[in-house]
């Protein structure tokens, strides 16, 4: 292939970046650093993390070959030792941007500008729901990236300036296959770890409620235990009389082929929801989806399926007015897709988040 600026826009590393996540679980925190990641190593710039040893954040820099340096975990004070090894690494790898994707990595990003002989922006990518704090380390942010409106308005009232902090919503390539009405009987679907603040007895509320209209409905649990456990949702299933219309999948390692499978999905969540990769996925599916009015829901959903928490006798409402319509649930599931792909398609979140980068830290054009 002959040589061209388009080929070395893509073997200069414009910025060096180093991302600091000590979580250790995949959760939809990480799942935002590393599609952020993924998306500015695609342009051209050069990736570093800095994450626990057995985390999904090592895993994931391994499998991209992402230079890895282990730190320890959230819960372990002891972090001198790799405070030094990071500067270290700032030093010989002309780091210019750290990315600190927790408010402890934030806090390491801070030490790491006192100590370090070379001179960084500290970048604050912010992808859950814990509420920030004014601390003086907050001060010292070049940028907040916002994973929704919902995070930047926590970090609005916490005192930080209207120009100091950008949403990016997440970018989403939806499935290949066009929307269709998926084969009979009629299936609704809930997507998510199984945890009380998901909602998942509410779901089974509703699903009652529906299934006197609709008899021979399915309702889909896809999500793996945690908090939440399968005997607790068979057991309200069985009170309510409806366990031979509730199917527990548990985990599902392909979320589109599940979400195509449903005629509609739900997210019925209490709380929670700073950034919700399940609705994208449901738009992205061309699903119409009914969705609570909590965190970052009612940036990605219409006003006319959004629903307040705790409330199944509305959840049901909404979905027997979905069901009764092939060709509203048809309607519906297509204009999520579209706006999928005019809003939040992975080339507008890329090009995005290297402008921010790039306008922070002085990198090159």
């Amino acid at each position: 292939m002959p040589f061209t600026l388009h080929t070395l826009r893509f073997t200069i590393a414009y910025m060096n970046i180093l991302n600091i996540i000590d979580i250790p679980w995949n959760s939809g925190l990480a799942a935002y650093a590393f599609e952020q990641s993924s998306a500015l190593a695609e342009r051209g710039h050069g990736i570093f993390f800095a994450a626990p040893e057995n985390s999904a954040s090592a895993a994931f820099a391994r499998a991209k070959a992402f230079p890895l340096t282990a730190i320890p975990g959230r819960r372990d004070p002891f972090i001198l030792g790799a405070l030094f090894k990071l500067k270290e690494l700032i030093e010989t790898r002309g780091i210019d941007v750290v990315n600190a994707h927790t408010g402890r990595a934030q806090t390491m990003a801070w030490l790491l500008a006192r100590i370090s002989s070379r001179r960084t922006v500290l970048i604050r990518t912010k992808a859950d729901a814990k509420r920030p704090s004014p601390g003086f380390t907050l001060g010292k942010t070049a940028l907040i990236i916002a994973g929704s409106e919902y995070i930047k308005e926590m970090y609005l009232r916490a005192g930080l300036s209207p120009g100091r902090v950008e949403t990016i919503y997440q970018g989403i390539t939806p499935p290949p296959s066009e929307v269709k009405i998926p084969a009979a009987p009629l299936k609704i679907g809930i997507l998510g770890r199984l945890d009380p603040v998901k909602g998942h007895l509410c779901f089974l509320d509703a699903a009652a409620l529906v299934l006197k209209k609709f008899p021979t409905a399915e309702f889909l649990v896809a999500g793996g235990e945690e908090t939440t456990k399968f005997a607790e949702l068979e057991r309200r299933a069985g009170e309510l009389g409806i366990a031979a219309a509730v199917k527990l999948l548990g985990h599902v390692r392909d979320a589109a082929a599940f979400n195509i499978s449903c005629d509609a999905g739900v997210i019925a969540s209490l709380g929670s929801e700073a950034v919700s990769r399940a609705a994208f996925e449901w738009l992205a599916a061309g699903r119409p989806l009914v969705a609570t009015s909590v965190g970052c829901l009612p940036e990605l959903v219409g006003p006319e399926w959004l629903i307040p928490p705790k409330d199944p006798v509305m959840m049901a409402d909404k979905l027997i007015s979905l069901l009764e319509s092939p060709e509203r649930r048809l309607k519906v599931g297509a204009g999520n897709r579209n706006r999928i792909l005019k809003e939040f398609s992975p080339e507008v979140f890329a090009a995005r988040t290297e402008n921010l980068f790039k306008k922070v830290s002085g990198g090159r054009n």
